[in-house]
């Protein structure tokens, strides 16, 4: 065989092989539960529908366009009493699955998410890893832990702002990563780096758009933009868009708006 073939042949091959992990927490990040709060994050544990419009939308596009792609969610929430919530949540809403992690025990082990993340990215040896978690608990923290114990791996981390350092944010969003608080700013930014093409930037503009003008403010439950709790002072836009469509300036004027 010609050497400039097989050379050819071996470099595709690798391509099609190269593998991405989507690493994903579920309550505050894909799931509207204001973990923070004992009274309304026990009320929601039992929600399938509570979610931030988008997110499912956005993995999908990822499994769609990446062909070698696995998406893992971790959870500290003990097995026994959630595993299936969990499960149906992610199910109901079209959220692409490879395996759900949980707290085999009652009590909850805080070291769980280290101990998957480091597992995975050991045995898979990943070309890169997309981490999704949020600002109220240990997201930021063990993300960033990872990507200083496996500095060959790239990655990219997104943190929802769901809290502030004003409020009752004990994890901020730490350097290097991407805080967001709504899905828009997710695919723009998966598409600046051409991650996701231009043409999933529609979809999800119009998801949000459209929630934007049902919400009124006080969302508690069921598909939203912002949970009437969401404290998002901490948030920065970032994203340089020229020629902005009508519908991204009015996303952009509610997130101002809400988070001034």
């Amino acid at each position: 065989m010609n050497k400039m073939l097989l050379a050819a042949l071996l470099m595709i091959g690798s391509i099609s092989e190269a593998k991405t992990l989507v690493i994903s927490d579920i309550d505050d990040t894909i799931k509207v539960s204001n973990i923070l709060s004992k009274a309304r994050s026990s009320g929601s544990a039992f929600d399938d529908d509570s979610r931030f419009v988008g997110m499912a939308e956005i993995y999908q596009a990822l499994s769609n366009q990446i062909p070698n792609i696995e998406f893992h969610y971790v959870s500290l929430a003990p097995k026994l009493l959630m595993q299936e919530q969990h499960s149906d949540f992610l199910e109901e809403n079209g959220f692409p699955i490879t395996k759900l992690h949980m707290n085999n025990g009652i009590k909850q082990d805080p070291e769980l998410k280290q101990k998957v993340i480091r597992a995975l990215l050991k045995y898979e040896h990943p070309d890169l890893v997309i981490y999704f978690g949020d600002n109220g608990q240990f997201d930021a923290i063990v993300y960033n832990q990872m990507t200083q114990e496996f500095p060959e791996i790239p990655s990219i981390t997104y943190i929802r702002e769901a809290y502030s350092r004003l409020g009752q944010a004990q994890y901020p969003t730490m350097t290097g990563q991407i805080g967001f608080v709504t899905s828009v700013e997710v695919v723009l930014d998966l598409i600046s780096r051409q991650i996701l093409p231009l043409s999933n930037y529609k979809e999800i503009q119009n998801i949000v758009y459209d929630r934007l003008k049902k919400d009124d403010g006080d969302e508690n439950f069921g598909p939203m933009v912002f949970p009437k709790w969401q404290d998002c002072r901490d948030f920065r836009w970032q994203w340089n868009v020229a020629n902005p469509t009508k519908k991204l300036l009015t996303i952009m004027n509610a997130i101002e708006k809400r988070c001034q």
